[in-house]
């Protein structure tokens, strides 16, 4: 496998560059432009790790185990976010209404205008995406992502050859 995935003289990836590292790449860069403009307007409270409750929490409140199933990490594990993110107010235990033995994690305004911050974000991001594939190769990168996403998703071997398809 190459060290560089892409060369610098276009964005031809090296023959022997696994699909699995360009995808790592295009996260990580993601991330990095994603992180640098929440600095830029003055949003540095929160790493990476913590887009696990952000991303997954609910605005009235999500069971810490539901939060820990869909960031796809164990609980213990989500359990500290949880309490990282108490701690520096972007959220709060409060009693589940259902089940007063259970507890909720519900996030606080902090928390509200960090979702609206990363949705002006996200959208610059995806906008730049665009301007670089231009529409149509835009939705093609999607379609492609979707397509990987549900494969993996549906516990399909990926070794195996998709199914022909019909049409």
């Amino acid at each position: 496998m190459s060290s560089r995935p892409i060369s610098k003289s276009n964005s031809e990836p090296a023959p022997e560059t696994f699909t699995g590292t360009l995808l790592l790449h295009a996260f990580q860069g993601f991330e990095r432009r994603l992180f640098e403009g929440y600095r830029s307007r003055g949003e540095d409270g929160l790493r990476p790790k913590h887009g696990a409750v952000i991303a997954n929490i609910d605005a009235k409140g999500t069971r810490p185990s539901v939060l820990a199933d869909r960031a796809g990490m164990t609980r213990p594990a989500m359990g500290e976010l949880i309490d990282e993110l108490e701690a520096a107010g972007y959220v709060e235990r409060v009693p589940d209404p259902a089940d007063r033995r259970a507890k909720l994690i519900k996030p606080t305004a902090k928390t509200l205008a960090r979702q609206r911050l990363a949705k002006r974000v996200n959208a610059e991001i995806e906008a730049a995406y665009r301007e670089r594939l231009g529409p149509s190769g835009y939705r093609q990168l999607r379609r492609a992502l979707a397509e990987l996403v549900a494969l993996t998703a549906s516990g399909a071997e990926v070794t195996q050859p998709p199914s022909p398809r019909r049409g």
